[in-house]
């Protein structure tokens, strides 16, 4: 007889495809605690079983002595990563699951790395045969109508392009990574600093060069001292500031000049400019999007998001968030999506009427495509028991989405000059005519309302008074992780599905800390000792072109082996003239390193007896906690969390003054503690 196994990419996804196509009739079941689901399609016995993520990573092939190395195998995720020994479970349930399976499909997000996962659970669980016989499911999202139509309408094969496309980022992620890292290790303990663990990569230090661009900048500018003469008026029982014409000054007595000539005198209106304008509505999300959306209205780091977002998803509550596209093709059917969304809230059914009564239901679509989905939308299933960072992202999505359908608002911006003492002053005011897609977007629309009474050419207000204030020329604003993100996005480096995490391992590392990131002094001086004798290492350049060269792999232009030995021959390159200035390279990171390590340790002065509070870690538990630099003679100490990235913040509570500190968590949210535990902050009342 005939049996089907499907192959899902995690455990979520498995039930869910398992119960859309049994319909509700799936035989669940436990293999070492592994999930599956027996069931019959049309009297042919079907069995779904998930993966865990990637089973199968690569990994050296002998021991890593010397650079450069290329000799690189897939083996099961759990000899490579003693975290990832759960996937040992997986990889034993699918192989007793393929046993007398006849047909084979992947039904694994249909990405380059999803379509990794499925074929690498193929060719070495269920054999090369299954892998070439495999066929593939498509879709983008997990509701069981676009799961019972990717069944019905399965591809007759495997998607090798995108396999191909993500083995080879693999293979040249851990070519640069593991060679890379390798090389300023040996490079720091041949300058005799011992073993330190430093890291690079292909994607991961073009993008700390960005950064530490952007920290030279800042450290480099040199402020200017200006000023601004502002008039204040009383219009209506408020108050409105106008600016001088001329905006800033950089010689205070061109400001004194005007402030003497203009006050105590009186106001006229000039001129009054009228301009009205429409805002077109938003383009659907993409990944990038949303993040960037996601830090603006709640703070969100970029992982968080994506994080967030695949949760929503694998509750069949939106589509494949990790795509390019800014385009909403009709196939999803707009209108059954929107009456969906009204029966979940009143708000949701206002917004759907609303947009049934205009005279066509046509998405307002961005420039960016992607070959294997559509943009971020939701699917209209209702939501039950989400968090509440769920709640605000679902909200978010789903407003953004009616709001691409919604007509253009009318915005009506006013230029108001009034003359005093022959000086010109400028009133400005903003208004919003016709709401259009705003009344949609609600809260999350950055749009702000400055409202003026109506003003008339020659008439007379009142000064309350003429102020004159001093300011400073700003330097170049700081990335935040959104828009390093959204840059990393404009130039070409990463993917959708790597660019957060790539930022999230710059602050794991140490290279970067802070919201409003600021680069530490050992990130500088890795990009400074590889800039100065391999700058090639640094190259966003280099990085883009062979992003350019995979997305080649995927339409058919290049082969895997093309692509990987020209890697190869770029990065023996570069070795080599590493080699030849390891000494120096190392002597630079070392004393860069350990001084980093120390001044992250240092959490601040010992309330006790004045020393450093240090953070340390036990050699009998091997849990770290607070200790004092003065031990043994003080003895003062304090518990820390022992999840998280500890930063000094050089602050201490203001309400007993031990040291404050931050603790960062992947995918989670900071926070700030007071290291000392008898706080009366922590009291609980």
């Amino acid at each position: 007889m005939v049996k089907t196994l499907i192959v899902c990419e995690k455990p979520a996804a498995a039930a869910k495809i398992a119960e859309a196509l049994a319909k509700g009739k799936a035989r669940s079941g436990q293999l070492n605690g592994v999930p599956y689901y027996d069931f019959e399609v049309d009297g042919r016995p079907v069995t779904v079983v998930p993966a865990l993520g990637h089973l199968f990573v690569l990994k050296n092939l002998r021991p890593l002595r010397e650079y450069p190395f290329y000799e690189v195998g897939w083996v099961p995720a759990y000899l490579a990563d003693r975290r990832a020994k759960r996937t040992k479970a997986f990889i034993e349930a699918i192989c007793e699951l393929a046993k007398g399976a006849t047909e084979f499909i992947s039904a694994c997000d249909y990405d380059v790395e999803g379509s990794v996962i499925g074929a690498n659970v193929l060719r070495y669980i269920c054999g090369e045969e299954a892998l070439k016989r495999a066929r593939r499911m498509k879709f983008s999202t997990l509701t069981a109508e676009d799961l019972r139509r990717a069944y019905e309408q399965l591809m007759p094969r495997l998607d090798y392009e995108q396999i191909e496309a993500g083995e080879t980022r693999h293979i040249l992620d851990w070519f640069w990574g593991m060679n890379l890292s390798l090389a300023m290790s040996m490079a720091v303990k041949l300058a005799g600093q011992g073993y330190v663990k430093l890291s690079a990569g292909r994607v991961q230090t073009p993008t700390l060069r960005i950064l530490v661009d952007r920290e030279r900048e800042i450290k480099a500018f040199r402020p200017e001292t200006f000023w601004v003469v502002d008039l204040v008026i009383k219009l209506d029982g408020a108050e409105a500031v106008a600016e001088h014409a001329s905006g800033r000054f950089f010689d205070r007595l061109d400001a004194e000049r005007v402030l003497s000539v203009s006050r105590g005198k009186p106001a006229r209106v000039s001129s009054v400019q009228v301009h009205r304008h429409r805002r077109s509505p938003p383009v659907p999300f993409s990944l990038g999007d949303l993040q960037l959306e996601a830090h603006r209205c709640f703070g969100f780091s970029p992982l968080r998001t994506q994080q967030i977002a695949q949760e929503l998803y694998l509750a069949a509550l939106i589509s494949y968030p990790r795509t390019d596209s800014q385009k909403l093709p009709p196939s999803i059917d707009y209108r059954r999506i929107m009456e969906q969304l009204g029966s979940i809230s009143e708000d949701y059914k206002k917004m759907a009427e609303e947009i049934f009564s205009l005279p066509e239901l046509k998405p307002n679509e961005g420039k960016k495509t992607d070959p294997a989905h559509p943009a971020i939308y939701p699917t209209g299933q209702r939501p039950e028991n989400l968090t509440a960072p769920q709640r605000k992202l679902y909200d978010l999505i789903v407003r953004r989405f009616f709001s691409v359908f919604g007509m253009p608002s009318l915005v009506e911006s006013l230029r108001v000059e009034v003359e005093v003492g022959g000086e010109k002053f400028i009133l400005r005011g903003r208004r919003v005519l016709e709401e259009g897609w705003l009344k949609f977007y609600g809260g999350y629309s950055p749009a702000e309302e400055i409202m003026l009474p109506e003003l008339r050419e020659g008439q007379l207000l009142e000064v309350k008074e003429v102020r004159l204030e001093e300011g400073q020329t700003q330097p170049p604003p700081r990335y935040n992780p959104a828009s390093i993100v959204k840059k990393m996005e404009e130039i070409g480096i990463g993917t959708k599905g790597t660019r957060a995490q790539i930022v999230q391992s710059l602050y794991e590392r140490g290279y970067i800390t802070g919201r409003q990131i600021t680069v530490t002094d050992l990130g500088m001086q890795v990009i400074d000792s590889l800039t100065e004798y391999c700058p090639e290492i640094t190259s966003e350049e280099l990085t883009a072109e062979f992003e350019r060269e995979m997305d080649a792999i995927l339409e058919g232009k290049r082969t895997k082996e093309e692509v990987a030995k020209r890697a190869r021959a770029e990065l023996d390159r570069i070795l080599s003239k590493f080699k030849q200035h390891q000494l120096e390279i190392g002597k630079k990171l070392a004393e860069a390193y350990h001084a980093a390590r120390l001044k992250q340790r240092k959490l601040g002065r010992c309330p006790s007896c004045g020393g450093d509070l240090m953070v340390v870690v036990s050699r009998a538990t091997h849990k770290r906690f607070v200790g004092c630099s003065n031990y043994p003679k003080c003895l003062n100490s304090f518990p820390l969390p022992q999840v998280g990235t500890i930063l000094p913040l050089g602050e201490t509570c203001k309400i007993c003054g031990a040291p404050m500190a931050q603790v960062d968590r992947t995918g989670s949210k900071s926070y700030r503690i007071c290291l000392n535990p008898k706080c009366p902050s922590k009291v609980v009342k």
